[in-house]
């Protein structure tokens, strides 16, 4: 079984009752098309539970709705059908990150927003139970971007992206980078910035890209992607929301190390990358909420390491995203453990902040 979550309140107080009803009716294709691929889905609104199931409403906090899923999927494992993948429909301001406390607190982060607490029956256990996405919506009362999101994941049938393949990386992290754009393509065709600069951004290397691996800088002030020479440690912008306008990402799969590259709270496609490459059609974005950690050389760690599990995983025939993801996060957990016996905190701020933006039921081919 699998479970698309969202605030039906939350939904009509943000957008009115129309805007809630176009929501609502995109949900409904989007049940459709998975029932028609044969994924076993429904909808939970999490403030009237599943009264079928003994479920009861949930206030829409974060320990609450842990606590409702984590409910769900007990009664579901007794009746013969586990809960498989949880998809979180709106962005914060509909279905909240869980604010986890943050492991390395001398980087500013007040919290890490999280989903990996919806996806297992411990919430603090460091690994899912089950993989968990979300379908987030641009900040403000306009739903049309979480209805887009919500219809394209209606319309992917598989998705395919080893059809089209870019690479960016900076710099300073050049020979990590390589590293990990090896697992799926040459390194030597990874952009490097510099010299490559959102000024001067090459569009149709992008175009129609299916498959997207990042590793440049973010920071939480501001949308852009930003390189870094070897020998000047001043940033420079290397991609922006601007550069994605009119391409076609249609199902792409982008990868991003940088920091502070999936935080979406209070933003639009606008002032988001993770949002832009959404709303150009890409299929699903994994990245992270906070400050993100790597090395500037191999062996691979931390962000690294949770790229270079899921470039390896989505070669597997037939995965879902969803379960590309989770391995990502095991290989990451296994390798670690494996180089150093322990978890330091930069390490559980990794497995913390990393999420998926897309339906987790997508296969790969």
């Amino acid at each position: 079984m699998n479970l698309l979550i969202t605030s039906g309140e939350r939904l009509r107080a943000i957008y009115g009752r129309a805007g809630a009803d176009r929501v609502f009716a995109a949900i409904d294709q989007l049940l459709t098309a998975r029932h028609a691929r044969g994924v076993l889905s429904r909808l939970l609104l999490i403030e009237r539970g599943l009264p079928d199931l003994g479920i009861g409403p949930a206030l829409v906090t974060p320990d609450t709705i842990a606590r409702q899923i984590a409910s769900i999927s007990a009664e579901l494992d007794r009746q013969g059908q586990p809960l498989s993948s949880v998809l979180l429909l709106g962005g914060p301001e509909i279905v909240p990150f869980y604010p986890a406390e943050n492991p390395t607190p001398y980087d500013g982060d007040a919290v890490v927003p999280a989903d990996c607490f919806y996806g297992s029956a411990n919430p603090y256990a460091r690994l899912p139970d089950w993989s968990v996405g979300r379908l987030p919506g641009a900040t403000g009362p306009d739903p049309a971007l979480l209805v887009q999101l919500i219809e394209a994941a209606a319309s992917f049938g598989v998705l395919h992206p080893f059809e089209k393949i870019f690479g960016y990386a900076t710099a300073l992290w050049h020979t990590a980078a390589a590293a990990v754009y090896a697992e799926v393509d040459a390194p030597e065709h990874l952009l490097i910035s510099p010299p490559n600069l959102a000024s001067t951004f090459n569009r149709a290397r992008l175009d129609r890209a299916r498959l997207v691996y990042c590793n440049l800088h973010g920071i939480s002030e501001g949308p852009p992607w930003y390189g870094q020479s070897v020998v000047q440690p001043a940033l420079v912008a290397a991609l922006r929301p601007a550069n994605l306008a009119g391409l076609d990402l249609r199902g792409a799969i982008v990868v991003s190390e940088a920091c502070y590259g999936a935080l979406i709270d209070g933003r639009d496609a606008d002032s988001a990358l993770a949002l832009a490459f959404l709303a150009q059609g890409a299929a699903a974005f994994i990245g992270a909420t906070a400050m993100s950690y790597g090395p500037i050389a191999p062996p691979p760690g931390e962000a690294d390491l949770i790229a270079l599990h899921f470039l390896r995983a989505i070669k597997q025939p037939g995965i879902t995203v969803g379960e590309a993801f989770t391995a990502a996060r095991v290989g990451m957990l296994r390798d670690t453990m494996a180089r150093q016996s322990t978890l330091d905190e930069d390490d559980q701020k990794t497995l913390l902040e990393f999420v998926l933006y897309g339906d987790p039921t997508l296969v790969i081919v």
